[in-house]
C-alpha cells in the first residue's frame, strides 16, 4: 500500500565540502528554520575515500519537481542564502533504485525510492556504492 502524503523515501548524499550549500538548499525546500542543520556529521564513504553526510527522509509527491524548480526564500527563512542553495541544486542528481545515481565529490546525490518500508537507508547506500565510515 502506498503512502499518499509521503510516497517517497529519499536518501540524500552530500560530499563533505558541499555541506554548507546543501544545508541552504534543505532550508529553502524544507518546512522549518531547523532544516538548515539537515546535513552535519560525515559518516559514509565511497570506494575512492570521499566522505559524505547523509539523510534519509520522507518525500512528498512534489519532491522530484520541487527539488529542481526555481528557488525562492521561504517564509520560515526569508534570509536564506539563495546563491548557496542554487549551487547545491545545480549539483543535485536524482536517481531511483532501478537507475541509481553515483555519488561524487562534486555532486549531491538523491535516491528516490518508494515509501514502502521503515528503513531503506542500508539498501540505498549499497545501490550508490557507499559504506559506513566508522
Amino acid at each position: 500500500m502506498s503512502n499518499v502524503i509521503f510516497p517517497y523515501r529519499v536518501t540524500i548524499v552530500v560530499p563533505e565540502a558541499m555541506i554548507p550549500d546543501a544545508n541552504q538548499l534543505a532550508l529553502v525546500l524544507g518546512e522549518a528554520p531547523g532544516d538548515v542543520n539537515t546535513f552535519g556529521e560525515v559518516w559514509a564513504r565511497d570506494s575512492d575515500g570521499t566522505r559524505y553526510a547523509i539523510t534519509c527522509t520522507h518525500g512528498g509527491p512534489g519532491f522530484p519537481t520541487d527539488a529542481q524548480s526555481q528557488l525562492t526564500a521561504p517564509d520560515h527563512a526569508p534570509d536564506a542564502d539563495l546563491e548557496a542553495a542554487t549551487r547545491a541544486q545545480e549539483a543535485l542528481v536524482i536517481g531511483t533504485p532501478d537507475a541509481p545515481a553515483t555519488p561524487a565529490p562534486d555532486r549531491i546525490t538523491a535516491m528516490l525510492g518508494p515509501n514502502d518500508r521503515p528503513d531503506p537507508l542500508p539498501d540505498h547506500m549499497a545501490l550508490m556504492g557507499l559504506v559506513f565510515d566508522v
